[in-house]
């Protein structure tokens, strides 16, 4: 029989400690920065064609924009974005992206999860920031400008959460986009530890994306960076597309690395990928 003793046992606690300390779910996940308000470019999206929302999400006032086209209300079928966020900074951090899919010729919202910008409250498990997706889509379901049949979930890296398992719990997702996904929060841990720790000493909640794809029926469009290094295209990208069923696309960017796929694509490209693939799914 194998035994610890007292001395590894302390050594083994120390350990975890020191892990869990450096990689809890605030620190691995979660990264928000807030603001009293948001600095945005109308460069791309003149101001008039951005509405500041908020709306609530168990008690928590969740802000964001509802961006439209000029032709929104003249032109059907009209497509509408939902766009869930990675885990860093705040919208600001990803108007660059926003402005790529307005110049595509979709309407989008985008909020922020609790805690970022200038929503309240603290992001801190997978139920929080499925609760602010489903808030954040209930918002929009309740727009009479859009076409609720034609709503396309996009999430980027963390995002990927909400726009799979939204498009799995409400049925009505046209299309889904992943970029940048995880496969799991158990396979992010063990690809970003040194230590083989489970996942749940360390995250609240399973993050299981590579478990819910396969029960989304809308197409897919996947993207990943092939150079990712935050998000290992081996340990989640290709699971997670194995997992997923028809019909499904796949784009691997050579050089491309977590944050800069579209640009590495090429911006007219990208825009191409998403337009073919909103506009023929």
């Amino acid at each position: 029989m194998k035994t610890i003793t007292l001395g590894g046992q302390l050594l083994l606690a120390a350990l975890l400690a020191v892990v869990v300390q450096s990689c809890s779910l605030d620190s691995f996940l979660f990264d928000p920065i807030k603001t009293e308000g948001y600095i945005l470019s109308d460069s791309v999206i003149p101001a008039e064609r951005r509405l500041h929302i908020s709306f609530e999400s168990d008690g928590e006032s969740i802000h964001g924009f509802y961006i439209t086209q000029a032709d929104t209300l003249s032109i059907r079928p009209h497509h509408t974005i939902l766009y869930h966020h990675g885990n860093e900074g705040n919208i600001e951090k990803y108007w660059w992206r926003l402005e790529l899919l307005y110049r595509a010729g979709f309407d989008v919202l985008i909020y922020d999860y609790r805690g970022y910008g200038m929503s309240t409250g603290v992001s801190e498990s997978e139920a929080t920031l499925l609760s602010d997706g489903l808030n954040a889509h209930r918002f929009l379901m309740a727009q009479d400008s859009i076409d609720t049949t034609l709503i396309v979930h996009y999430g980027y890296s963390l995002g990927a959460v909400p726009a799979i398992h939204l498009a799995r719990r409400t049925g009505s997702a046209y299309g889904v986009i992943v970029e940048a996904g995880y496969a799991s929060g158990e396979a992010l841990v063990q690809s970003g530890t040194l230590l083989n720790i489970p996942g749940s000493y360390l995250l609240k909640g399973d993050f299981n994306n590579v478990g819910t794809i396969s029960m989304i029926g809308a197409p897919l469009l996947m993207m990943h960076g092939i150079d990712d290094g935050f998000i290992p295209i081996t340990a989640h990208g290709v699971p997670l597309y194995a997992a997923a069923v028809n019909p499904k696309t796949y784009h691997r960017i050579q050089g491309a690395g977590h944050s800069d796929l579209p640009n590495v694509m090429g911006q007219q490209y990208y825009i191409d990928v998403i337009t073919a693939f909103i506009r023929g799914s």
